[in-house]
């Protein structure tokens, strides 16, 4: 673990020094800020990249996991990736693609959604998070025909997409940055892919300067320091990136500056074709410093390198696998262990003096269903599980300060019939020890609230994790045989029990 470290502190002192190029007005001589691309964020990769000193990452919200069928929503995982990362103090750039089968178009000659679904879509998470999330990402590398759902790449149609995500954004929230995609870089021109470069030129034919705050770009090192001179290797280096840099220049937007989204170098190659990528660990720590003090010294335009990416257990013949920083089970490798020594870290934020406010743990639009039946009702929320049986649910949540005071919970409820249905936190049972029913049970679908004590001592600082369990119904009920009766809760809720007297 400690092999590396005399290069992180000898970078340092370089990475502290001043820049000395002259900085364009507008740009911080400060920059890049660190970001990490986090391929399927959890609590232990967003604690790992604010540990590191990062500021920003970058993760994918896939549109066909929040809208699998038209207006069908599922906002639980966005919802608590949002709420974690502001508690780990991270700023959030959501890249918004991967669509729906149904969102698909069947115009060959246009991008691979409708406009209006795509729109409505990237409107909705604006929306639902404004003022929360700083940035959006437009789609993903559609210079490649696997990112643009199969088609040949099409710089006017990528435009089009971006000019529509970008009216619904600022629509919905002004201050959010529209980021455009991150480019492969390639030096083919087929059917598969068309070279970056080209593709950034035809872009700013078709009329993309305007419609976007920050360009995306993809700047991989391939099996390459990131000093390797401009142009060397047929230009598959990371300084493949000036050359979109130039043309944005002769295209008149100077002042639009630069995000690397994604930028790594692969250590375990998978098949291959990407057995001539690899470098030794050190050399991937050593890459990734570099990128990062060539940067702050040669480009004042490129605000944000993220690197690619803080992921754990990938399958072993997946090709994002090798350029991971940690290993499967996040023990960090020498790259993470480089940047954390060498990435600036921010003091911890201070505790909050004023009135503690509360804590949401599940929206009131975010429904769960556990059950043993499959059937669909239109008051129904479909299973949590998407199968049966399905009897228990859990979520984290978070809490700066839990105090020593007792807490309250309330929750909405609908056809609650059995006393035994329970929910815990961080182990503890609250009070009464499950949920409780008002006079006579529902049978009327209808939402009820109930309320549950959280006695002092069960909340902790950070991560908390909470459970409903599902209770069985007597076997009286069901000529003998034990059958899980179906609950539904929403709009989960915690403060302080003196907030609700």
């Amino acid at each position: 673990m400690k092999r590396n470290r005399w290069l992180a502190l000898s970078l340092l002192l370089v990475l502290a020094a001043p820049v000395t190029a002259l900085v364009p007005r507008g740009f911080s001589p400060s920059s890049p800020s660190a970001g990490v691309h986090t391929i399927r964020a959890d609590d232990t990769a967003l604690r790992l990249a604010r540990d590191a000193g990062f500021t920003w990452v970058v993760q994918l919200l896939e549109w066909r996991e929040i809208e699998p069928t038209p207006d069908e929503v599922f906002w639980e995982y966005s919802d608590w990736l949002v709420r974690a990362s502001e508690y780990y103090g991270l700023n959030l750039a959501l890249r918004l693609d991967h669509p729906p089968e149904w969102a698909l178009s069947p115009d060959r000659d246009g991008p691979p959604v409708g406009l209006s679904a795509y729109a409505d879509f990237v409107g909705r998470v604006a929306t639902r998070y404004q003022g929360r999330v700083p940035a959006y990402i437009i789609w993903n590398e559609p210079n490649l025909a696997a990112e643009w759902a199969g088609r040949r790449p099409d710089p006017a149609a990528y435009v089009a997409l971006l000019r529509a995500a970008h009216v619904a954004i600022k629509a919905a929230d002004p201050a959010a940055k529209v980021v455009s995609a991150g480019l492969a870089p390639t030096n083919e021109v087929d059917e598969r892919a068309l070279d970056d470069r080209r593709f950034l030129r035809e872009m700013y034919a078709a009329g993309a300067k305007g419609h976007f705050d920050v360009l995306g770009a993809h700047p991989y090192g391939f099996a390459y320091p990131p000093d390797d001179p401009s142009g060397a290797h047929e230009g598959l280096n990371f300084a493949r990136l000036a050359d979109q840099r130039q043309i944005m220049v002769e295209a008149g937007d100077a002042r639009t500056s630069i995000w690397a989204t994604e930028t790594g170098w692969i250590i375990e190659p998978v098949g291959p074709e990407q057995q001539w990528l690899r470098v030794t660990e050190d050399q991937q720590a050593s890459y990734l410093i570099g990128a990062f003090e060539k940067a702050r010294r040669e480009w004042p335009w490129l605000e944000l390198l993220t690197v690619w990416h803080l992921s754990a257990g990938l399958p072993a013949d997946d090709e994002k696998r090798g350029y991971g920083i940690v290993h499967d089970d996040y023990r960090p490798r020498p790259a993470y262990e480089a940047l954390a020594a060498t990435l600036p870290h921010r003091p911890p934020p201070s505790p909050e003096t004023a009135t503690v406010k509360a804590i949401e743990v599940l929206s009131p639009d975010v429904a769960v269903r556990l059950g043993d039946v499959d059937t669909f009702y239109p008051h129904w929320a479909r299973l949590h599980c998407r199968q049966v049986p399905c009897r228990r649910w859990t979520g984290q949540f978070y809490v700066d300060d839990p105090g020593p005071s007792p807490w309250r919970l309330s929750m909405e409820i609908m056809q609650v019939e059995e006393h035994g249905n329970l929910i815990c936190i961080n182990g503890h049972a609250l009070e009464p020890p499950a949920i409780p029913l008002r006079g006579k049970p529902d049978f009327a679908s209808v939402w009820t609230v109930a309320e549950l004590s959280v006695p002092p001592g069960v909340l902790r600082p950070g991560l908390n994790v909470i459970e409903v369990q599902l209770s069985p119904r007597l076997p009286v009920y069901h000529g003998g045989h034990v059958r899980f009766e179906s609950l539904q809760f929403r709009g989960i809720r915690l403060a302080l029990a003196s907030s609700f007297e």
